[in-house]
């Protein structure tokens, strides 16, 4: 989030603002978060929160995406073998969704993109575009190597897999001990139909 003109930002006080945010959703929920509450939990002024975030939008999107920045973002392996790297990929992912308070925190981001339409954009951009172009290159390389078609759509391959854990976050996450197998069969249905003969 860019930072408005004006005086510097106390860093530890930034942080400690963001921590209070996460606190408050962990307890509750994003209807329920206001910014009075994030303010007294933060122990700071309303205003100082104001001037930072027109609203709880964007406040709970820099929290989450902080939170997410520091654990939850994974590179897409390249061993050469193109289905148990995106495997390995979802299963990390997966795992990472598996955790309560993080899929918590990912339910609240959708919920404040969904809230102000004004920030769907910019979360987009901060969340899913370096994840998608991870899958998008890699999937290309699988491509120019000839290990699939090269017809296939790489946009396509990257929005069923984000897709599957986005929906695995609104619903009920996949346990650790079955992720192997439910990607597995999602990575095989993928590709068997884009493989080179």
């Amino acid at each position: 989030m860019s930072q408005p003109p004006g005086r510097p930002r106390d860093a530890s006080l930034h942080a400690a603002i963001l921590d209070a945010a996460r606190e408050v959703l962990m307890e509750s929920s994003y209807a329920e978060l206001s910014m009075d509450g994030v303010a007294a939990r933060a122990q700071v002024g309303k205003k100082t929160l104001y001037r930072r975030w027109t609203s709880k939008a964007p406040l709970v999107a820099e929290a989450v995406l902080d939170a997410y920045g520091r654990g939850g973002s994974f590179d897409v392996p390249d061993t050469g073998d193109l289905g148990a790297d995106l495997q390995r990929w979802l299963i990390e992912h997966g795992e990472f969704i598996a955790e309560p308070a993080n899929a918590k925190l990912i339910r609240a981001l959708v919920a404040a993109a969904a809230a102000n339409s004004g920030d769907t954009e910019a979360l987009y951009e901060q969340l899913s575009v370096p994840q998608r172009s991870g899958l998008v290159d890699r999937v290309r390389r699988a491509v120019d190597s000839g290990a699939v078609r090269p017809d296939v759509d790489p946009d396509a391959i990257a929005n069923a897999l984000m897709g599957t854990l986005l929906l695995q976050v609104m619903s009920s996450p996949v346990g650790s001990d079955d992720a192997a197998g439910r990607y597995g069969a999602l990575v095989d249905a993928l590709l068997s139909g884009v493989r080179s003969a």
